[in-house]
């Protein structure tokens, strides 16, 4: 089988055919960038999307801080999966790209029978999902070649832990509240001496 690699959003990947298509659109304000194609019918695909919403201040970021807060991340996005695809059960594991931790899940239907799996990884704010849906079981060397080729060297410094703990964002609000209220005191003492010498 001859595979082709694709740059995609400095994501390198192979896919085992030249015909592959880019969808670039916006669900619910979250912009979503995906390279996929089909084969049989079985799709794969790899996406890339914002881990979280924009924000304007960085220290109030939920993204995760530490270990602990790596997994409830992707605890959250697999039970997300879980949720919208309708599925019953799911099999998830702790895996690694270089020293890159991510997820391997596996989506079941009622009847038990897989349907999607993926491999998600957190990437400098950017959630990247490669996936195949509706593998036979005779198509297992095109996943384990698709997930294999994931190569994200390209994407710079590999950082995981860019959010802030809760202790944190509390005190970094506690702190602006306060220089505000000083703020606004020495704006009513600097009012009233100056209306007392008139």
């Amino acid at each position: 089988m001859e595979w082709y690699e694709f740059d995609f959003e400095n994501i390198k990947i192979n896919f085992p055919t030249e015909e592959v298509f880019q969808l670039d659109t916006i669900v619910k304000g979250v912009r979503i960038n995906q390279l996929y194609t089909t084969i049989g019918n079985s799709t794969l695909i790899v996406q890339k999307l914002p881990a979280e919403n924009k924000l304007n201040d960085e220290n109030l970021s939920n993204l995760p801080y530490d270990y602990k807060s790596l997994v409830e991340y992707y605890d959250g996005v697999i039970a997300g999966v879980k949720n919208s695809s309708n599925a019953k059960k799911v099999e998830k594991k702790e895996i690694k790209l270089g020293e890159l931790i991510g997820y391997n899940s596996i989506y079941y239907d009622e009847n038990g029978n897989s349907f999607s799996e993926s491999n998600s990884f957190l990437v400098n704010n950017s959630l990247i999902i490669v996936s195949v849906y509706n593998l036979k079981l005779e198509q297992k060397e095109i996943k384990e070649g698709f997930f294999n080729s994931l190569n994200l060297d390209n994407l710079g410094s590999l950082k995981q832990y860019t959010g802030k703990s809760k202790a944190y964002q509390q005190g970094y609000v506690f702190g602006k509240l306060l220089l505000y209220a000083l703020i606004g005191i020495g704006l009513f003492f600097l009012i009233r001496t100056l209306r007392k010498k008139k």
